[in-house]
């Protein structure tokens, strides 16, 4: 198999662990292949679940489970520019559902997070960046800009 091949032949898994009750056992909540559906999964619970709108940390950990390569992914970075991501992808909406987030900037984010991954790097960087952003777009710009993203979410 080809280097190249390897996102989109990786199978994952979403793993979950209620922080509230350390007794809980960690469940898969779900699985795929294709790993950058499976950073998709992996920011939208982080970004819905972990990080809360209000910006307090919420009682959720998620990791995927790259199997190929036998390697966890999680997200990891500055707090701040979790929250950022969290109300620019989920704003303050009052929904319980995850799926009503800004799915052209969760697969940006996640493509992003894809290339930092095969480069060997994690997702500190663009949460570094979020941080630093005064707005979305100003996001994006930085994001083009230090070129570890490809199109913009706008764009799409």
């Amino acid at each position: 198999m080809r280097a190249e091949d390897l996102p989109s032949t990786a199978e994952w898994e979403i793993w979950h662990q209620d922080t509230f009750d350390p007794d809980s056992p960690r469940q898969v909540e779900a699985a795929g292949q294709g790993l950058l559906a499976g950073l998709v999964q992996l920011w939208a619970r982080h970004l819905f679940e972990t990080v809360q709108a209000d910006g307090r940390k919420g009682f959720s950990r998620f990791n995927l489970w790259w199997k190929q390569e036998t390697r966890s992914v999680e997200i990891v970075g500055d707090w701040e520019g979790q929250v950022r991501l969290r109300q620019w992808v989920y704003g303050d909406k009052p929904s319980t559902d995850r799926k009503t987030g800004d799915q052209a900037l969760l697969q940006w984010i996640a493509a992003t997070h894809q290339q930092r991954i095969l480069r060997g790097e994690t997702s500190a960087e663009i949460l570094t960046l979020a941080k630093a952003a005064g707005n979305r777009q100003d996001f994006e710009q930085h994001l083009s800009g230090k070129n570890i993203a490809g199109n913009s979410a706008r764009n799409r």
